[in-house]
């Protein structure tokens, strides 16, 4: 179970398949918060996975990767709260559909 509280000196870190964001998590210390995407967001993992080819698990996989980690202080649990809800703003219907078409790819990180 996830403990979380005030904690200075904290790390925000996002996990991914491949560009498409799936997870947030906070940590500091012993102290941890996650919080998971809506389900658009798997929704769209996975039909960019069909794209990509990534049918088996191994394939599948080797798509996660985390994003460099952010520093983060104070409550963790409405730090993940803030970070999710930015990205759900930041990847709207025509981002993540144009992530599924690239297979995961964005703009950002290149094929």
């Amino acid at each position: 179970m996830a403990e979380n509280g005030n904690a200075p000196g904290g790390k925000l870190i996002t996990m991914y398949w491949r560009d498409i964001p799936a997870q947030v998590i906070a940590k500091a210390g012993r102290a941890n918060a996650r919080r998971e995407l809506t389900p658009r967001f798997q929704d769209a993992i996975d039909r960019a996975a069909m794209k990509h080819g990534a049918r088996d698990s191994d394939a599948y996989l080797d798509g996660w990767r985390k994003g460099p980690p952010e520093p983060c202080g104070g409550d963790l649990e409405a730090v993940v709260e803030e970070a999710a809800a930015r990205l759900e703003q930041e990847y709207d219907a025509e981002r993540l559909k144009r992530l599924i078409a690239s297979g995961g790819k964005g703009e950002e990180t290149g094929k």
